[in-house]
């Protein structure tokens, strides 16, 4: 009887650590202050520094009032050029970054002088890891390893009933 607790005991630990596959990360731009036009230079510098981007994470861009995010390339986010093609509507967006996401990423308002006065923001998109497997995959192999554990499971907590 002790060893099938104990045994029991592994397999509920190792279905946790199943379940613990990548992960996409949502990410609200600038957390509780938002993306706004009343932020100082540099704080979206601060606030993604201490952070880890990768392939398959969303940028919700939260906002009071008139706004929009853009995403462009540098020479634009250093310029704060008026590009035409900017997300807007509402009082958010989402930005989800691709799968196969690699480098930096650059986002800036487009609201009169909103970027002029600091709200722009770059990040850098680490690649996934060659043990990290892709969001969409990362759900399938887990389920398919749950079910497997599972199954193993009900069958050595049926042994140890007989």
């Amino acid at each position: 009887m002790g060893r099938g607790i104990v045994l029991v005991g592994c397999l509920v630990v190792a279905m946790v650590a199943c379940l613990g596959g990548a992960r996409a990360t949502e990410y609200v731009v600038g957390d509780s202050q938002g993306w706004g036009a009343n932020i100082t230079n540099g704080y979206y510098d601060e606030w993604a520094a201490n952070k880890t981007f990768r392939g398959g994470d969303t940028l919700k861009f939260v906002w009071n009032g008139p706004g929009n995010v853009a995403n462009v390339s540098k020479e634009d986010y250093d310029n704060c050029t008026k590009v035409t093609s900017t997300f807007s509507g509402g009082d958010a967006v989402s930005f989800t970054l691709p799968e196969n996401a690699n480098g930096p990423y650059y986002f800036i308002c487009t609201v009169d002088s909103d970027c002029e006065n600091g709200q722009k923001l770059a990040i850098n998109v680490v690649s996934l890891t060659p043990t990290e497997s892709p969001n969409s995959s990362a759900s399938s192999i887990t389920a398919g390893t749950l079910s497997v554990l599972v199954l193993l499971s009900s069958s050595i907590i049926a042994m140890f009933r007989n």
